[in-house]
């Protein structure tokens, strides 16, 4: 029943918005138009149709509707974009994927996909992906293929483009609560206030709090993996001139967390493996492994995530005749403080500590036409300055046995030598990047239906690396260091025509670059290469029925080279301080497929939306690959991690006025993501005879609903995430433990909110 149920969903939905356009355009009046989507993805406001992108965009109504909160609900409504949750820095951890271009095995730095923030770049934090909360926003644009030109930094594969929404000149305020499964209840606030002539205020801010999924049976241990979040927002917009516009933004997070919320699989990865040696076994403390187990583990040290940063963005805008100035001047500062029973079981054998601090610094400068005319052009420069400082340590407690409950049995976990408080590994590790950049673009309307564009973007990024206060064995390392610099010429070029005033297609060419680094391993210094991508596109886009249907579709074909994989392993597999950080560039990876998105008014009060993406992508020539435990495998020929090759999402919309002014709405939506290979152990599952679980995570289907009642001032809803309680989990990134590798469990989720609007 379940699975007839899902899929008697997906297809109704899935063709809903195809199978009535027949029926829509033969009734005498057309359906109300849908809403008309600006984005700025080439740095000004256009419409979403004229864009030569290939774009998921999602309004605020879009975003209220599907209750998006955080990063991975909107990307599972994007077709061809991916994720995985690591678990290594807390609940809202996450590694994307688009297009199958992402970080295959991520170190520090850059990443491939770009992530803006009201025009600031995101992308470098003290750990992982930057992911705050999605409130009081504007506009989210998920963009599909290299952006180089305008987003340069860590764009290679897209980018991501948040929009918050500006104070005004009217008063408004907002309040809201949610109540939800496993203790979890938020509370937020918005309130906008004209202060004087030309200055306005926006302030917004949200606590949460939960018990979280998984829940600890050693009362030694943290309880469970629930959290505490704080999130604050305050916005200023001055008009200080008929010409000049200010506006400044301060937002700070912070995110105090228990455990992981992950359980055990009972399968080894491969780092484990070389650790402890190929005959070890994962220790089942009689909970059961996933999916029989999904809510608990026997940790039995105290475990915790904190996670806070604070961004500043200050954006200049003067106008001129027929052109303007644009300042954005940006920082984004960072910590990650992490305690970890990394031993994963109910002994004390291993603890390990983490303390990442993240300082990115920004200015970029931007000149551009306004108006209309046979020319468009922007011309921009970018400085920006990276840090991220790294602490780690792995200790020893004060049992290097397990003794198993029922058996009885004595298994030797460390060394001998290995006493307590033994340091297996410490040290210190400090990254620097310091970077500029150069970038045109010119858009040529060579007749009222052609235009030409062309762009490119110069880079020069200057890397630096230290390992310092290295302890491996309880002994010292000597202290070493490290430099790189990189140049690099990313051009694109585009040509769109306009079929009809409706209705465009679209052929591109672009580049994408990541700069390349350099590895420490006590005295050794190895540099490796930046990565190259070439992006070929064509597509077209338009609208139907007097707007009433909107549609867009891309063709694409990506050439990727010298990709940067890391792997760490051991030089000596007896000896735990040879252990080698090893960046390898892979000769070439080939990505081709193809994307369509549709949305459908149906009418007055229905409408329908859907998005199908397809991808094939495998390395071309990977023979030389180094994986934990220091195997070695040929790749050539195998799939790319984070690479479903079908992704789907489809939804309906019901909005009906019930009384007066109250209105009901509701929102059933379903997403599906084939199975692929979550990081590169998985993807050489296969060539090293390792299991397909946990290695490869199966297909998943998620539908979830939403519904409540409305009126211009008050609202009440409640929702149920997967409803149809899919067992899946997204990636195992984050492995190491005696019990296998972690993996996030899902669980049906239902909530109720409720919300208070008072004015404009």
């Amino acid at each position: 029943m379940k699975f007839s149920c899902k899929w008697v969903f997906l297809s109704a939905t899935a063709l809903s918005g195809i199978s009535a356009l027949p029926a829509v355009a033969q009734q005498s009046a057309s359906p109300e138009a849908l809403e008309i989507i600006t984005v700025t993805a080439q740095r000004r406001e256009q419409l979403l149709k004229d864009v030569p992108i290939s774009i998921s965009a999602f309004s605020a109504e879009t975003i209220a509707k599907a209750n998006i909160t955080e990063a991975k609900n909107y990307l599972a409504l994007s077709p061809n974009v991916s994720f995985t949750e690591d678990g290594g820095i807390g609940n809202r951890s996450i590694n994307i994927a688009i297009r199958g271009v992402s970080d295959v095995s991520r170190g520090l730095g850059t990443s491939q996909i770009g992530y803006y923030v009201d025009e600031l770049s995101v992308g470098v934090t003290a750990k992982g992906t930057y992911n705050p909360q999605l409130l009081d926003v504007e506009r989210i644009e998920v963009l599909r293929g290299p952006q180089g030109t305008y987003f340069g930094r860590g764009a290679a594969g897209g980018a991501l483009n948040i929009t918050t929404k500006r104070p005004t000149d009217d008063f408004y305020a907002e309040a809201g609560a949610e109540a939800s499964r496993f203790d979890t209840y938020k509370g937020y606030g918005i309130v906008n206030v004209p202060l004087t002539q030309g200055l306005s205020f926006r302030g917004v801010g949200s606590y949460e709090t939960s018990n979280g999924l998984v829940r600890n049976v050693n009362p030694k241990g943290t309880p469970n993996s629930g959290y505490d979040y704080v999130y604050l927002r305050g916005a200023l917009r001055a008009v200080l001139s008929d010409r000049l516009t200010a506006d400044l933004s301060v937002a700070y997070t912070d995110e105090d967390e228990g455990m992981d919320a992950t359980v055990a699989s009972g399968v080894l990865d491969l780092d484990t493996r070389g650790t402890f040696g190929s005959g070890f076994k994962a220790i089942n403390e009689q909970l059961g492994f996933y999916p029989e187990n999904k809510r608990f583990v026997n940790h039995n040290s105290p475990e915790f995530n904190r996670n806070s940063s604070i961004l500043i963005n200050n954006r200049l805008n003067w106008e001129g005749d027929g052109f303007s100035i644009r300042s954005i001047t940006g920082y984004l500062g960072s910590k990650n403080a992490r305690q970890f029973d990394q031993d994963n079981i109910s002994v004390d054998a291993l603890t390990r500590n983490n303390n990442n601090k993240g300082d990115s610094f920004s200015q970029e400068l931007r000149i551009q036409s306004e108006g209309k005319g046979a020319f468009e052009w922007v011309i921009g420069g970018l400085y920006a300055h990276d840090k991220i400082s790294q602490f780690s340590s792995i200790k020893v407690g004060s049992l290097t046995t397990y003794t198993d409950p029922v058996t009885g049995k004595v298994t030797a976990l460390l060394p001998p030598a290995w006493g307590p408080g033994f340091l297996v590994n410490q040290g210190d590790g400090v990254y620097k990047a310091e970077s500029l950049a150069g970038f045109a673009d010119l858009t040529w309307h060579v007749m009222p239906r052609l235009t030409l564009t062309a762009g490119a973007r110069f880079s020069h990024d200057t890397i630096h690396m230290s390992a310092f206060n290295t302890i491996a064995s309880n002994k010292p390392l000597a202290s070493s260091a490290g430099s790189a610099s990189f140049n690099d010429f990313s051009p694109r070029f585009v040509a769109r025509y306009d079929v009809t005033d409706e209705a465009n297609i679209y052929a591109s060419v672009s580049s994408g670059y990541r700069p390349g680094g350099v590895d420490i391993n006590t005295a050794v210094i190895s540099p490796f290469s930046p990565e190259k991508l070439w992006s070929y596109e064509a597509g077209f886009k338009g609208s139907a029925l007097n707007n009433a249907v909107q549609y867009s579709a891309s063709f694409f074909y990506l050439k990727w080279s010298d990709l940067q994989v890391k792997s760490r392993y051991y030089r000596d597999p007896n000896d735990i301080s040879s252990n080698v950080t090893l960046t390898l560039n892979a000769a070439e990876a080939t990505n081709k497929g193809f994307e369509f998105e549709v949305q459908t008014r149906l009418s007055e009060s229905l409408r329908a939306s859907a998005g199908f993406g397809f991808l094939d992508s495998k390395f071309d020539s990977f023979p030389d690959a180094v994986l934990p435990g220091k195997r070695n495998v040929d790749m050539s020929g195998r799939r790319v991690p984070k690479t479903p090759r079908y992704t789907f999402s489809a939804a309906l919309d019901y909005d009906h006025n019930i009384s007066g002014n109250w209105d009901f709405f509701s929102r059933a939506e379903l997403n599906y993501r084939s199975s692929a290979p979550g990081d590169l152990e998985g993807a050489a599952a296969v060539a090293l005879g390792l299991p397909n679980f946990p290695y490869i995570p199966k297909a998943y289907t998620v539908v979830n609903l939403r519904a409540g009642i409305n009126n211009n001032r008050y609202e009440l809803g409640a929702y149920v995430e997967n409803l149809f309680k899919e067992d899946y989990y997204t990636g195992t990134a984050d492995g190491f433990g005696l019990a296998g590798i972690r993996l996030r469990p899902h669980p049906r989720i239902w909530g109720v909110t409720a919300k208070f609007k008072f004015g404009n």
